[in-house]
């Protein structure tokens, strides 16, 4: 009855915007075993929520004549400098390799992936061909100032030295000891969006044309809306997050920001309408905020999923 639900649930917030959707394609040829069934099962839930409300159409990355797509990225495993020099990424995909190492004290660290390059070629041709693989149809990826975003994907390393909650059903939320390895998850993906991250430099350059770095500000036109009428207030320390106390509602009700800068043991959030408004400013094609009802029924639906039940996707399954 509740994947009914749910499928009901996603068929009328899918309706709202575009029939078209993004869909997030996980890499686990970095994993060392940490990425265990389970746990992969909570990463497509926390995916299928940002899946069934961002509808951008990105075009496809392969070759293309005598060309051959080369992508950059952080190994999730090491944070050392990795690559794939034949990558193929198809049309609304998402490449994100999956992994884990010790990360201090922070949850998740992101990279996002910005980085392409053609190989196998010059001139116009190449020129044009790498324009493509970077911003992906995206128009606003190639002005200045960047209006939009459009990565290949990237990586996502969850950290090995702190001790997370995996629920099973997250269709109820219990008390809980350790860090939301949902909401981490959820946070991680997003970083992979270009909000938030594990480097500046990672950060979508649409977001940061938008942040007032001296005054720690954001202004992005859907975040002020979405904000009272009012600019966002950014941590202090680094811009790319939302500041601590930033909260805003999710299915009308008032929550903590998913996107400030940490996230506290035993805390457990969704993405809020500040920050689907942030992701609109990015240059993210945001499906219409679902009704409250609409909502409560998508969470609820939530619990029932299971990588078995969704469709079987991911890379490097065996290497």
């Amino acid at each position: 009855m509740k994947a009914k639900v749910l499928a009901a649930a996603v068929a009328s917030i899918s309706m709202a915007g575009s029939a078209q959707a993004i869909e997030f394609v996980f890499d686990y040829s970095y994993d060392d075993g940490f990425m265990t069934l389970e746990r992969r099962a909570i990463l497509e839930q926390a995916a299928s929520v940002l899946e069934t409300r961002i509808t951008d159409e990105l075009g496809a990355i392969g070759p293309d004549g005598t060309f051959r797509s080369r992508i950059f990225f952080s190994s999730p495993a090491t944070g050392q400098s990795a690559n794939d020099q034949s990558a193929v990424i198809g049309a609304n995909q998402l490449r994100v390799y999956i992994g884990n190492r010790g990360l201090g004290e922070g949850v998740t660290h992101t990279s996002a992936g910005t980085v392409a390059s053609p190989t196998g070629g010059s001139g116009d041709a190449y020129n044009a061909y790498r324009a493509a693989m970077m911003s992906r149809g995206q128009a606003g990826v190639l002005t200045s100032p960047q209006t939009d975003f459009g990565p290949w994907g990237g990586a996502l390393a969850f950290n090995s030295a702190i001790s997370y909650y995996f629920d099973s059903d997250l269709s109820t939320t219990e008390s809980f000891e350790g860090y939301d390895f949902y909401t981490a998850a959820l946070r991680g993906l997003i970083g992979v969006l270009g909000f938030g991250g594990g480097l500046v430099s990672n950060t979508a350059a649409s977001y940061t044309a938008q942040a007032d770095t001296t005054n720690m500000l954001f202004n992005g036109v859907n975040a002020i809306a979405a904000n009272g009428g009012v600019a966002v207030a950014l941590d202090a320390d680094s811009y790319r997050f939302l500041g601590e106390s930033v909260s805003s509602t999710v299915g009308g009700l008032s929550q903590t920001a998913l996107m400030t800068t940490t996230l506290s043991a035993g805390e457990r959030r969704q993405v809020t309408d500040l920050d689907w408004a942030v992701l609109s400013d990015i240059g993210w094609q945001v499906a219409v905020v679902p009704e409250p009802a609409e909502y409560a029924m998508f969470l609820a639906g939530l619990g029932v999923l299971t990588v078995a039940a969704r469709r079987r996707r991911g890379w490097g399954q065996n290497r």
